[in-house]
């Protein structure tokens, strides 16, 4: 399996490299693990898609912003990285959805 060789061929444009908002860093490595936080939903021209889902946004917008959140975190893990090729196994992932508390469709987006 070849990471970078998969983005180029499904056309995928990765986000500029976010800038941390705060005080964390978006990637920390530590030994053979690398950590990532605080990636939102960035386009390529450095905007940001915001809103709820389920009121300002469709189940299908949702998703497209969290995969714009997924594009965000591997944008910063090639930059820290160099290369995908380097990523062997992912452990554990976090999605966080903003929806109002009626809304029960919370997979269908992160998915």
């Amino acid at each position: 399996m070849n990471p970078d060789k998969i983005i180029s061929e499904l056309n995928l444009a990765l986000p500029p490299v976010p800038i941390a908002a705060g005080v964390y860093k978006p990637v920390l490595i530590l030994g053979d693990l690398v950590y990532f936080s605080g990636h939102l939903p960035i386009l390529s021209d450095g905007s940001m898609i915001t809103g709820r889902v389920g009121t300002d946004h469709s189940i299908e917008e949702g998703a497209a912003a969290a995969r714009q959140a997924g594009l965000s975190v591997l944008s910063s893990l090639k930059d820290k990285l160099d290369s995908l090729n380097q990523i062997s196994r992912l452990v554990k992932l976090l999605g966080m959805v903003n929806a109002p508390s009626s809304f029960l469709e919370h997979p269908k987006v992160i998915n």
